[in-house]
């Protein structure tokens, strides 16, 4: 039997500033600035509840970015409550949070969902209080999800990959922290993955870079043709290249947290 299609709209939900380009791209560009957007995604179709992927930056708490040399900047327009009117939901109707990983601008909206139990990776959590990535895993974020855990049936930590309906599959990858997740979810433009920030920018990394030719190069062969360059920001360089070359070869339609490119190419509607 066919599996189900889902959904999936895009939610833009911040704008960060002040990024140094190698932080994006390894060794690309140190000292030139970009800004990205922050989304998240809205996974809903039939016999599932709506899901929601990450939640952003503390929408009380922008300035939290500024512990990074970052900036976070949001409209009213980009507001969870304005985000989900959208496409006609509320904050209460969500029921499950699924997280790419715990990062600053990741997880810090947890607590609107009130009806949601929220998914992610056992060593993610234990990544995130580790004191590896440092100001990367704010403490108001992590201490909220631990209280969590003591809530009957409010957090569930994955050991394994897990399909959690038919056609949505939470992968563990190690390619940005321990602890980062794909969701993997079937559309009707194929197979979606949701991979975090194991891709922050696909044309950099996979597709075509001034800086390194062998990108471009790559591309010229019908055979693994693409680049897996990794981004400036991961726990395990090796893991890094090897998680961009999954998610490139395995996905028809790729969705990173903060490229741009995503809305270019797809639109708000997968």
């Amino acid at each position: 039997m066919s599996k189900p299609v889902y959904k999936i709209n895009v939610l833009h939900v911040a704008d960060l500033g002040s990024i140094d380009a190698s932080f994006l791209v390894n060794k690309y560009n140190p000292g030139e600035k970009m800004p990205v957007p922050t989304y998240s995604y809205l996974i809903t179709g039939d016999n599932i509840p709506p899901m929601l992927v990450d939640t952003g930056v503390k929408e009380s708490q922008l300035d939290i970015m500024h512990r990074l040399g970052m900036t976070a900047t949001q409209t009213p327009e980009q507001t969870y409550e304005a985000q989900l009117a959208k496409w006609g939901y509320k904050k209460e109707d969500i029921k499950v949070i699924l997280h790419t990983h715990l990062h600053i601008d990741h997880a810090g909206n947890d607590d609107m969902f009130p009806n949601a139990k929220i998914i992610m990776p056992r060593r993610e959590l234990m990544f995130s209080v580790a004191d590896i990535m440092d100001a990367q895993y704010p403490p108001e974020y992590i201490t909220y999800l631990v209280q969590q855990i003591h809530v009957p049936g409010k957090v569930r930590l994955i050991d394994n990959d897990a399909e959690i309906a038919p056609g949505i599959i939470l992968e563990i990858t190690d390619g940005h922290t321990w602890g980062s997740m794909n969701i993997k979810v079937n559309t009707r433009k194929g197979l979606a993955i949701i991979c975090g920030d194991v891709i922050y920018d696909e044309i950099l990394q996979c597709r075509k870079n001034p800086m390194y030719p062998e990108i471009e190069a790559h591309n010229k062969y019908e055979i693994e043709a693409f680049g897996d360059r990794s981004t400036g920001n991961y726990w395990n360089l090796w893991a890094a290249k090897a998680a961009v070359q999954k998610v490139v070869r395995e996905a028809d339609v790729i969705l990173p947290i903060h490229d741009p490119l995503v809305v270019k190419k797809y639109g708000y509607e997968i």
